[in-house]
């Protein structure tokens, strides 16, 4: 039975040298919205999460207790609905009298319902909520941790991660072939797929990497994260993504944002 691992990143003497340190967020945070880049990274400013941000991670918790900890032969829908009932219970009670988080606990559970459901729940995960790090130069650090990595009947590695919302209109890749190069390069095992699990929906998103795909995802990081070091403007990318910004409260477009949001209903 593989242990649910929750641990800090080790050190390692390129973790202790001048290394910049990149992960799937960080990437996805600038290419997204340089000026929440600078919020978040450059300037630190305390986020204001989401009551759904706290029930997704109530998810994520839970599903990751039940594979790591649940033997396979009594692993039931019925058991992983008492998993998520008794961790949404233990939240804190100011945020269970939040307004709207009764509904969020109700989606949370039916999604986990559905799951169960879904998926092979007698499955056995090679791993579990797993820590990696790839050096994509001598001074980059990639790292990041795998909601859950599979083995494929041929020996290669399928890297899954749990999303609980439902599937956008356009998928963005980016992140989960980052996931793959972390998990190929310090597992020394091919990782041929790679998917996104849509908890919400069901649907369930899938892409063979090939190693032209992972030196592809290699270049682009890395050319972002040169970008990255360098000081210079952070513009704004104003569209919906800023509707749930954790760092809309401190944004100097917010006035803006609002107009815009009324104005284009999102």
């Amino acid at each position: 039975m593989r242990a649910c691992r929750f641990f800090p990143p080790p050190v390692t003497p390129y973790n202790i040298c001048a290394m910049f340190r990149l992960s799937p967020l960080r990437l996805r945070v600038f290419r997204t919205c340089k000026l929440r880049y600078k919020y978040q990274y450059v300037d630190k400013v305390p986020a204001r999460l989401r009551p759904q941000d706290t029930a997704g991670t109530c998810v994520h918790n839970v599903l990751c207790e039940f594979f790591a900890r649940v033997p396979a032969e009594e692993r039931t829908k019925e058991r992983l609905q008492a998993m998520f009932d008794e961790r949404w219970s233990k939240l804190s009670p100011r945020y269970l009298r939040m307004p709207g988080v009764d509904e969020l606990g109700r989606r949370a559970r039916q999604q986990l319902e559905a799951f169960g459901e879904r998926q092979d729940l007698k499955a056995h995960p090679f791993l579990i909520e797993a820590y990696f790090e790839a050096r994509l130069a001598p001074d980059v650090l990639l790292f990041g941790r795998m909601d859950r990595v599979d083995e494929e009947p041929d020996g290669s590695l399928h890297v899954i991660d749990y999303k609980t919302g439902a599937q956008p209109e356009e998928v963005d890749a980016a992140q989960i072939r980052l996931y793959a190069i972390m998990v190929q390069e310090e597992l020394e095992r091919p990782v041929a797929r790679a998917s996104f699990w849509y908890l919400d929906d069901g649907f369930e998103w899938s892409t063979e990497i090939s190693q032209a795909d992972h030196r592809r995802a290699r270049e682009e990081a890395l050319a972002l994260a040169r970008q990255m070091e360098q000081p210079g403007d952070y513009p704004p990318t104003i569209a919906e993504h800023c509707g749930h910004c954790p760092y809309l409260h401190a944004c100097e477009y917010r006035d803006e944002i609002a107009q815009r949001r009324q104005a284009e209903g999102w």
